[in-house]
């Protein structure tokens, strides 16, 4: 994985920071990891299944209807 520039941390610090909702933090999120993961397919495939847990995790803290 490439580490980010300055310029591309600054650039997803504020874009995180924006995301009001559970929704638009993982759209982000997932937005996130396919750039670190480049063409890398086994890096995208670990990031996958970390944002699948981070995404159920975030289903679980729902209150029930």
């Amino acid at each position: 994985m490439a580490p980010l520039t300055k310029g591309q941390l600054a650039r997803w610090t504020t874009r995180l920071a924006e995301t009001t909702t559970n929704k638009s933090r993982a759209t982000a999120l997932w937005d996130l990891a396919r750039l670190l993961a480049g063409t890398d397919d086994a890096k995208w495939a670990d990031l996958v299944r970390l944002l699948q847990g981070w995404t159920q995790a975030q289903q679980d803290q729902r209150p029930s209807p």
